[in-house]
Order: C-alpha cells, then sequence, then structure tokens
C-alpha cells in the first residue's frame, strides 16, 4: 500500500512539473509573439515618421514570399527555432491585417469620393441661391 501511494505521489509530482514547464513554455511563446508585434509595430511607426503617402506605402504584391508574407517581414523573426503553429498564426495574423488595411483604404476613398461628390452639389446650390438673393435684394422686408 505504501509503495502504491508512493508511485502515485511521483507521478503527481511527474504530472505537476510537466504541466509548468508546458506553462513556461506557454509563456515564453507568449512572450515572443508579443516582442515581435512590438518590432512590427515600431518597424511601421518608423515607416510612417517619413513623409509618405498612402500610395508609397510598402503593399504585399511585390517582394513576398510563397505564402504572400512580405520578405521585409520575414527577417523580423528571432534566430531560434520558432513552432510551426506559432508562424502560421503569425502569416494568418498578417494576412488578416493587410486584408483589413486594404478593406479600410476602400472604405476611406469611397467616403472621400462620395463627400467630395456632395460638396460639389453643395456649391452648386449655394452658387444658386447666391445668384437667387442677388435678384431679390430690392425687397424690403420690413412691409414685404
Amino acid at each position: 500500500a505504501e509503495l502504491r501511494k508512493k508511485e502515485e505521489r511521483d507521478a503527481a509530482e511527474a504530472l505537476k512539473r510537466e504541466e509548468e514547464l508546458r506553462e513556461a513554455k506557454r509563456q515564453q511563446q507568449r512572450l515572443n509573439f508579443l516582442l515581435s508585434q512590438t518590432e512590427l509595430y515600431s518597424h511601421f511607426m518608423q515607416n510612417k515618421s517619413a513623409p509618405q503617402t498612402s500610395e508609397s506605402l510598402p503593399t504585399t504584391e511585390g517582394d513576398t514570399t510563397a505564402e504572400g508574407v512580405p520578405s521585409s517581414l520575414v527577417d523580423l523573426k528571432s534566430d531560434e527555432e520558432e513552432d510551426p503553429e506559432e508562424t502560421a498564426l503569425k502569416r494568418e495574423a498578417l494576412k488578416a491585417a493587410q486584408h483589413a488595411a486594404s478593406e479600410q483604404k476602400k472604405l476611406t476613398s469611397a467616403f472621400d469620393s462620395e463627400c467630395m461628390k456632395l460638396r460639389e452639389g453643395v456649391d452648386i446650390e449655394v452658387m444658386a441661391a447666391e445668384a437667387s438673393i442677388e435678384g431679390s435684394s430690392n425687397i424690403d422686408l420690413l412691409h414685404p
């Protein structure tokens, strides 16, 4: 009975150590992910600080890897081997971010063009209103 209890305790301790190692590995992966995101953000902000238009920003149409990831971002990986699952998640996140950015650009340009049309329409109405006001300048507003 004592031998069985000792084996159970040893198994429980081994399970606990294994869980702690898994948790430590997960925490390290989270830290690596946050660091890589910080590096990506600082790289992005560094490019933003230079006077550039939205057309001159780098896109994925040019120099990309087989997965569609810009080769400039592939260089940001650390020296140590990364988990393939984590790498795939990063690629998916990058693709999703690029898609969201392109969709937002489309929405912004559509909004800008609609505003421009409305402004042109308002300018025409203002001119017509001014013309009608000029013709009615001889009206006596106190005694219509």
